[in-house]
């Protein structure tokens, strides 16, 4: 959301029926609005942030080591997994203009913004697709991977909240990146920030070796393998080689 407002007192709220008006109306006029209900209300399965919280060039160091590893001008494939409404992606081809760079997102209504702002571009290397996971993804399919602020929600970073597992579970994370690691050819690199859990704790690290790590985002507290809240961490590792 944008902000908080004060609640008016009982007594001063407007009737149900003009407050029932008014959501209709910002449901209708507001598609940003409107893509955040549809996480809110239909809980697509195994979604992990509801919100649409995104912008261009949010996390350059890192986009700047896979530009590295990779090469500016190879002829790279790239996921954007949770790619809101393009941004990311945008930011992405600025990086590599070669490289073929699909977004998925759970939400229809972000991928369709991204599907209107690449016909307006005329880039026919951008491809969008409405997906809660990677399950559809040939193997070996990617040279990196980016889940940026997905694995991750909002509301588990509020006072007291000692755990997790009735908003999201590191279950789900954990074959969520069991994905990655389907997707991701042998070499390829796997940048997961701003997430509640640590990819260090599942199986699938196993074969990854750390290249990158950062302090914890705000409002970005940890959980461990038992959806339990860990203690503060001064770092954590964000970027990830796929050994060969």
């Amino acid at each position: 959301m944008t902000g908080e407002s004060t609640p008016l007192p009982a007594g001063r709220r407007p009737p149900l029926a003009v407050r029932a008006l008014r959501l209709l109306w910002r449901l209708a006029t507001d598609r940003p609005y409107r893509n955040v209900m549809y996480a809110f209300w239909f809980r697509p399965k195994a979604v992990f942030q509801p919100f649409n919280d995104t912008r261009a060039e949010r996390y350059p160091v890192i986009f700047g080591l896979v530009q590295s590893r990779l090469g500016k001008d190879s002829a790279v494939r790239i996921l954007s997994f949770g790619c809101s409404t393009g941004e990311e992606v945008v930011t992405l081809r600025r990086y590599f203009p070669h490289a073929f760079i699909k977004g998925i997102d759970v939400n229809p209504g972000n991928i369709a913004v991204c599907k209107r702002r690449a016909r307006r571009s005329g880039d026919t290397r951008l491809a969008f697709e409405t997906a809660s996971s990677t399950a559809a993804e040939p193997s070996a399919a990617y040279d990196a991977i980016f889940c940026m602020a997905v694995l991750r929600h909002g509301a588990v970073g509020a006072a007291g909240v000692t755990r997790c597992d009735h908003l999201i579970r590191f279950e789900d994370f954990a074959a969520t990146v069991a994905e990655f690691d389907r997707c991701l050819k042998p070499g390829g690199l796997l940048a997961i920030a701003h997430s509640n859990f640590r990819f260090g704790d599942t199986p699938t690290a196993a074969a990854f070796t750390p290249l990158m790590s950062r302090p914890p985002g705000p409002n970005t507290p940890l959980f461990g393998p038992d959806n339990a809240r860990l203690e503060p961490a001064e770092r954590v590792d964000v970027v990830f080689g796929k050994r060969r």
